[in-house]
C-alpha cells in the first residue's frame, strides 16, 4: 500500500529536526567551532543543497542551535518553577532547573555560556527574545522580595551603570510585570545586585559543568548551588 505523501510543512519539520539532532551530536563531538553543514547533510543522506535551504551556512546552523538550546532551557525551568510557591522556593526551583538542564545537556550549556565561537556573532533579533526568558523570570522572583531589604544600604552605582541597567531591565520587562521596570529605574542598586546574582548563578553551574571545581569538589556542585540559593534569598529578602 502506497504511503501518503508528506506535506511541505511536514517535510520541512522533519528536516529541521534532523538538522538539530545531528547538530547537537556535533556539538558533543567536536564543539561549536567544528560544526559542519556538509557533515549534517552526509548524516541525513541528502545533498548539501537540501540542507542549505534550511541553514545557509555554519553561522545559521549555530543560530538555530542557540535558539533551540535557549528554548529548551526556558521550558525546563518553566516546568520546574511553580507560580504558587513562595519566592524563596521559586528561586530554588529556578536554580535547580537550570543546573539539571545543564547537567543533562552540557554541550548545549557550553554553547550558551561557554567561550564565544570565533567569528560568530549571534543575531540579537533571533536570540535575545528566547535568550532572556529565564533571566526575566529570575528578575521577577527577586523583585518579589522584601522591599526594605532590597532597598537597604548597598555599594554606590555609577550614573552610567545605573542607566545601562535600568534600560536593560526595562527592555526585558516589556512582556513581564511592569513593576519590575519601575523597580529597576527607582533603585539601580537592585538592578546591580540582580546582575551580580545572575552572573554568580551562571558561574556556579558552569564551574561544575566545565570541570572547574576540580576532582575533589566536583561532587558538591548541587550543595554549592544550594548555598548560593540561600545567600541570594537572604540578600533580596525572599521568604
Amino acid at each position: 500500500m502506497e504511503r501518503p505523501r508528506r506535506t511541505h510543512a511536514e517535510a520541512r519539520a522533519q528536516m529541521r529536526a534532523g538538522i538539530l539532532r545531528l547538530g547537537r551530536a556535533q556539538l558533543a563531538e567536536v564543539g561549536a567551532a567544528g560544526l559542519s553543514v556538509r557533515e549534517i547533510a552526509r548524516g541525513l543522506g541528502v545533498a548539501s543543497s537540501a540542507i542549505y535551504r534550511h541553514v545557509a551556512n555554519r553561522d545559521a546552523l549555530l543560530t538555530l542551535l542557540v535558539v533551540d538550546a535557549y528554548t529548551e532551557l526556558a521550558e525546563a525551568v518553566a516546568a520546574r518553577v511553580s507560580a504558587n510557591e513562595a519566592p524563596a522556593r521559586r528561586l530554588r526551583q529556578l536554580a535547580c532547573g537550570m543546573r539539571e538542564w545543564a547537567v543533562a545537556h552540557p554541550e548545549s550549556w557550553a554553547l550558551l555560556y561557554g567561550s564565544p565561537v570565533p567569528g560568530y556573532q549571534a543575531p540579537a533579533a533571533q536570540t535575545t527574545p528566547v535568550g532572556t526568558r529565564v533571566m526575566v523570570q529570575f528578575l521577577g522572583v527577586l523583585a518579589a522580595g522584601n522591599a526594605a531589604v532590597r532597598h537597604s544600604e548597598r555599594p554606590p552605582v555609577s550614573a552610567g551603570l545605573a542607566a545601562e541597567l535600568s534600560g536593560g531591565i526595562e527592555e526585558l520587562s516589556r512582556d513581564a510585570d511592569q513593576d519590575l521596570a519601575a523597580e529597576a529605574a527607582s533603585a539601580p542598586p537592585f538592578a546591580a545586585d540582580a546582575l551580580e546574582s545572575w552572573t554568580a548563578l551562571i558561574g556556579i553551574i558552569s564551574a561544575e559543568i566545565f570541570g572547574q571545581l576540580g576532582s575533589d569538589l566536583a561532587a558538591y556542585g548541587e550543595e554549592l548551588l544550594q548555598r548560593w540559593t540561600m545567600t541570594t534569598a537572604h540578600r533580596f529578602g525572599l521568604r
